[in-house]
Parts: structure tokens; C-alpha cells; sequence
């Protein structure tokens, strides 16, 4: 088995199984943080990378950030639809938003233009407050064994999909597509078919906030690249953690007060 099937084999459903299990602990925002941190993303581009090289890797990278625009609008759309639709009725929703603005973005040369991909971070916080209001608390309950791994599942479809129609799409889509909402997908469409649509405007609300992160990493991985080669990933991730719990404590500070 070589690197880059493991890659796709274990990675992304990691990322899944990691998130759940912190929203189990810590409750459906704390889920989204996670699910939104450029933990998927970085498995596409560690498989990128093991695949085709450093410039074809960074030749994507540099779409990502203004991808981040797409999942803005997902978001709002999934966050308003989860409120008058099931868990399918809402996913529906929610792609045909994200695949759209998407393919505007690549196939408009946008994704390549510095004041989009900047733009995302500011476009992100705002679509927090796009959301619907939250009405209640979320409802707690277990993840049987069977749910985790059936999320897992997905998560290896979408990650081994993207990776593997990388050089069909070209590096401007697959780039914009490497932050696409695999855990927005699979954690909110469990939630919803629980019947917890409060749940998952919560969620929504922790992937936004992970998704800041996940901009400003991926707008430092790419210059920091040309200097440190691989090893600009770990001051790239440690930026979106940072970011993202930062911003995570500020926005419960200020919904207390």
C-alpha cells in the first residue's frame, strides 16, 4: 500500500472521527470548529503532494482560500434550510449552493485574484451573523459505534473522489474544492435526521469560525512553502488552531454578555 492510498484511506475519516467525538464531549460548536480546520484539506494536499509534486500542490493551495467563499454561502444556506427541510432537503440545498459559486469562482479566474482570496476571512464572519437565530440548546445524545463509522465512510468517499478527478478538475477547481464541507456535509446531515435543526445551525456556526483558520493558514502556506518547503505546514496549522480557538472563545464571551 503506498502513501498516497494510505493518505486518502485514513485521513479524512480521522478528521471525521475526531470532530464527533469532540462534539459528543464538548457539544455541536466545538464539532464545527474542528470539522472546519483545514484538517481535510491538508489531507488532499498531502495526497496532491505525494502524487504530482510541490508546484502542482501549491498550484492548487493558492485557490483554496477564495474557495472558502462557496462555503460561506453553503452555510448560510444549509444553516436557513435545515429550519424547513430534512437532512436531505437540507444537503440538497446546501451543494447546490456551494457547486455553483464554486464553478463561478474557478471558471471566472476569480479564485485567482488576491482581494478574493483575502476577502474570504472577513465574507466568513460575516456569514456567521447570516445565520438563523438559535432558539433553544442543542440536544444531547450518544454516537453509537455504527453512526461514527458510517460518517467515517463518507468522509473517505468525498476525500478519495476529489483527490482522484484532481487532474480532470485542474489545480484552480480542485483547489477551490479542497475546502469543500465534507464535515459540513456529514456531521449536520446525522444532526438533522435526528431532528435537531437547532443543532445544526450550531455546528454551522463552529465551521465558520474553523474556517477562519483554515483561511489564514492556507494564505501563509503557500509563500511560507517557497522558503520552507513541507515544513511551512506546521506553522500554517498551528495559525488556524490558534485562530480558530481564539476566535471560538470570543464569540461565546461576547454571546454571554
Amino acid at each position: 500500500m503506498n502513501s498516497v492510498l494510505i493518505a486518502k484511506l485514513f485521513a479524512g475519516p480521522a478528521v471525521i472521527a475526531l470532530a464527533s467525538l469532540a462534539g459528543k464531549r464538548w457539544g455541536p460548536t466545538i464539532a464545527g470548529v474542528i470539522g472546519g480546520l483545514p484538517l481535510i484539506a491538508a489531507c488532499v494536499m498531502t495526497t496532491l503532494w505525494l502524487a504530482y509534486g510541490q508546484d502542482y500542490t501549491m498550484a492548487t493551495a493558492y485557490s483554496a482560500p477564495s474557495g472558502l467563499w462557496a462555503n460561506a454561502l453553503y452555510m448560510i444556506a444549509l444553516g436557513w434550510s435545515s429550519r424547513r427541510f430534512g437532512w436531505a432537503g437540507m444537503l440538497a440545498c446546501g451543494w447546490v449552493v456551494y457547486l455553483a459559486a464554486a464553478w463561478a469562482l474557478a471558471a471566472s479566474g476569480l479564485a485567482q485574484q488576491d482581494w478574493v482570496r483575502w476577502g474570504a476571512i472577513p465574507a466568513l464572519w460575516i456569514a456567521i451573523y447570516l445565520l438563523p437565530r438559535m432558539t433553544e440548546a442543542p440536544v444531547s445524545r450518544p454516537l453509537p459505534h455504527s453512526e461514527l463509522l458510517a460518517r467515517m465512510a463518507v468522509a473517505l468517499a468525498l476525500v478519495a473522489t476529489l483527490t482522484t478527478l484532481s487532474r480532470q478538475l485542474g489545480t484552480s477547481l480542485t483547489g477551490v474544492l479542497s475546502g469543500g464541507p465534507v464535515a459540513a456535509t456529514v456531521i449536520p446531515a446525522f444532526t438533522r435526521a435526528h431532528g435537531d435543526s437547532n443543532g445544526v445551525v450550531y455546528q454551522v456556526r463552529g465551521f465558520l469560525i474553523g474556517l477562519i483558520g483554515f483561511a489564514l493558514s492556507f494564505l501563509l502556506l503557500v509563500p511560507l512553502t517557497a522558503t520552507m518547503g513541507a515544513w511551512a505546514a506546521l506553522p500554517s496549522a498551528v495559525v488556524a488552531m490558534v485562530t480558530s480557538l481564539a476566535l471560538n472563545w470570543y464569540s461565546r464571551r461576547r454571546s454571554r454578555t
